[in-house]
């Protein structure tokens, strides 16, 4: 239902979530899609951007609310960008979450005849984020950013982070300010030991020379037990800076925190969990992991399997999952330190075969490499995605080459935002 008036006043309903932070409604046909709506929602709206296939609007009232609303717990939710779904109650984004899933791979890869599971709900709903990244404005502000903008909108909490992170928020705030070395911005992490918090600065210019005794007075206060900082050719470290990754029981890491971890660490081991089920590891399997990271799923899989060539193009992720290897016992691993397009060349080259493909590529997926991966001839690829649209695209181009989805098991890392993971069984 929708209808507008002389004001460029649409009255529109909300029938949908996309993956975005947006509402959905239908006006002529044409899709709308307005923030901070809800499915359900009868709203009053004007559209502020209008394209050839959808438009986009913002909400002037809300006319009649949706049984789906909530009130949104955080503060901050009406400044900050980084949870778009927070008014809208859990069960309901889980079932949107789901269904942009399946809309992708039906409209985008054109993929149809496969099981597409219930999504996997997120162990914690709040308080899940053992990551959170702090932008830091010109003028000293830490905090996160508006939506669609770089104003920084500061912040004392974040509902979504691992509560031993934000009472660091004030201290950094203070420290900040006593830096010289601009920042533009911080990551304060945490790991799977208690009293492991380190703190990351990325800045854009060169390190002052007498910012080190800011640094070590950040240390000294207490509780945070390493800091990194990094910019164009310079990196400096201070006190312990890794944290540990236990990615399943018996089977623990020491990483960098400057590397690349999952931000929630209970839907990690879950996604694992799911990972092995799917791929029916056998004893003699070869498997080609590729976006290999530290090894989060690596040492795992090589316990359970003959082989594992790892490739991933960070160098620092690489050693790091070296040294873990050897901490673990396992020999097993071939790592490979190259862009990945590079390291399937070669392995084709050398005509080198595995029985299991596994790959957990960035958000723009593994455009091109269809015809690379099934020249390696594996049974089963399991492919795991952040992002439902390049997911579907590069499903649907592996079908091309001999390969059927078989399975599809959404798992929700990331509550109160639009953002899902996706863990997909393809087999020949």
């Amino acid at each position: 239902m929708s209808h507008t008036n002389a004001k460029n006043e649409i009255t529109l309903e909300i029938d949908s979530l996309s993956y975005g932070p947006y509402g959905v409604g239908r006006i002529d046909g044409k899709a709308v899609m307005v923030p901070k709506t809800a499915p359900g929602d009868l709203v009053a709206a004007r559209i502020v951007e209008s394209k050839a296939r959808y438009a986009i609007g913002e909400v002037l009232r809300v006319i009649e609310p949706s049984p789906l609303r909530q009130m949104p717990p955080c503060p901050f939710v009406n400044e900050c960008g980084g949870c778009p779904w927070q008014h809208i109650r859990y069960d309901a984004q889980l079932k949107a979450k789901q269904q942009n899933v399946e809309n992708a791979l039906r409209r985008i890869g054109r993929l149809d005849g496969f099981e597409l599971r219930p999504i996997i709900p997120s162990p914690q709903e709040y308080r899940y984020r053992r990551r959170i990244r702090l932008q830091c404005d010109r003028a000293g502000k830490l905090g996160y950013f508006r939506p669609a903008s770089h104003e920084v909108i500061e912040i004392d909490d974040c509902l979504i982070a691992d509560g031993k992170l934000t009472g660091f928020i004030a201290p950094l705030r203070r420290w900040v300010h006593e830096l010289v070395t601009a920042v533009e911005y911080l990551e304060i992490v945490t790991g799977e030991e208690p009293d492991q918090i380190v703190v990351i600065g990325k800045s854009g210019g060169e390190f002052i020379a007498r910012d080190p005794a800011a640094c070590d007075r950040l240390l000294d206060a207490g509780g945070i037990s390493g800091l990194v900082l990094y910019g164009p050719n310079w990196h400096k470290t201070w006190g312990q800076a890794t944290i540990s990754v236990i990615a399943e029981q018996g089977v623990s890491m020491k990483v960098d925190a400057d590397v690349f971890t999952q931000v929630n660490a209970e839907g990690n081991r879950k996604i694992f969990s799911q990972l092995l089920a799917a791929s029916e590891f056998q004893s003699q399997d070869r498997v080609l992991e590729l976006y290999c990271g530290a090894g989060n799923f690596t040492l795992s899989m090589a316990k359970r399997v003959s082989e594992v060539v790892a490739v991933e193009g960070s160098r620092l992720a690489i050693q790091n999952g070296k040294l873990n290897a050897q901490r673990n016992g396992l020999e097993n691993v071939r790592w490979v330190c190259s862009a990945v397009p590079a390291a399937l060349s070669r392995l084709k080259q050398r005509r080198e075969k595995f029985t299991r493909l596994v790959l957990d590529p960035p958000r723009a997926g593994a455009k091109g490499l269809e015809a690379e991966l099934a020249s390696f001839g594996a049974e089963k690829i399991l492919y795991l995605s952040c992002d439902p649209a390049t997911l579907a695209r590069d499903l649907g181009a592996l079908g091309n080459h001999g390969y059927k989805l078989r399975m599809v098991q959404p798992i929700d890392l990331f509550p109160h935002s639009f953002h899902v993971e996706t863990l997909a069984l393809m087999t020949r």
